[in-house]
């Protein structure tokens, strides 16, 4: 199984995203955004403003006019299929597969695994949102069962790391029910911690992914680019904690 490290690249307007290797290389429209935004304010992401989708299109490369397409996240493995007709307000789910050019779909996260997916021929493409709840219920596996193409080229973004990622007892119980013991790690302390990151890439690999970049990015350890709950909320004495993004369209 192949890896590369996203690269690093800072848009004209100021921009600073991540973008993977290989999903470049097969002319997939994508983008993993960062806290930094155009002119290098803020990127506030919800409600997303006029201006910020632009900058959105413009740094995925995606159709000018693509329309931005995303759900109500619950932490779950449901899948929704987006095509011609607009998805009703306050559709929920975890993973959205498309195969539209003029759809840009995006998921967001602080702290868990955002995951772009795109067939061969760049034409099939998925974008999952996958917490550790995600991760054991199967939002990977399920949304590449829904592709409408064979699987081949996968990018994993910021996330929280396996150094940040301390868990429960409940949680590394889950995880090994759902045969994904080999992300767990007992050797922090008294409490395991869980790579989630290793956790999508053993899911996709067992889907048939041929071909995975990753980040080397830390949401908590990396707070000049990224927010993290963890840090902000849970460690924190913010009310909430804003959100990255990981938009991917379908090759044109």
């Amino acid at each position: 199984m192949l890896r590369a490290v996203l690269r690093r690249v800072v848009m004209p307007s100021g921009m600073v995203g991540y973008r993977s290797p290989r999903l470049e290389q097969l002319g997939v429209p994508h983008w993993f955004t960062t806290r930094v935004g155009p002119g290098g304010a803020e990127l506030v992401l919800d409600p997303l403003a006029e201006a910020v989708a632009v900058a959105l299109r413009q740094a995925a490369g995606s159709d000018d006019a693509a329309q931005l397409v995303c759900l109500r996240q619950v932490h779950g493995r449901h899948v929704v299929r987006v095509g011609a007709e607009a998805l009703p307000e306050g559709s929920t789910g975890d993973c959205l597969v498309g195969d539209r050019p003029d759809r840009l779909l995006w998921v967001y996260a602080a702290d868990c695994v955002p995951v772009l997916v795109a067939s061969a021929d760049g034409r099939h493409v998925a974008a999952i949102h996958a917490g550790w709840r995600g991760l054991v219920a199967g939002a990977i596996p399920s949304a590449l069962a829904q592709l409408g193409a064979v699987p081949a080229v996968a990018a994993i973004g910021p996330c929280l790391s396996l150094e940040r990622c301390e868990m429960g007892d409940e949680v590394v119980a889950a995880f090994e029910d759902a045969d994904l013991s080999a992300a767990v790690h007992g050797d922090f302390g008294p409490r395991a911690h869980v790579d989630v990151r290793a956790a999508a890439r053993l899911q996709l690999g067992r889907a048939g992914v041929t071909s995975i970049d990753t980040s080397d990015r830390c949401t908590w350890r990396d707070e000049s680019e990224f927010p993290s709950h963890r840090r902000d909320v849970t460690h924190g004495a913010k009310a909430r904690a804003g959100r990255i993004a990981a938009l991917i369209a379908p090759k044109g």
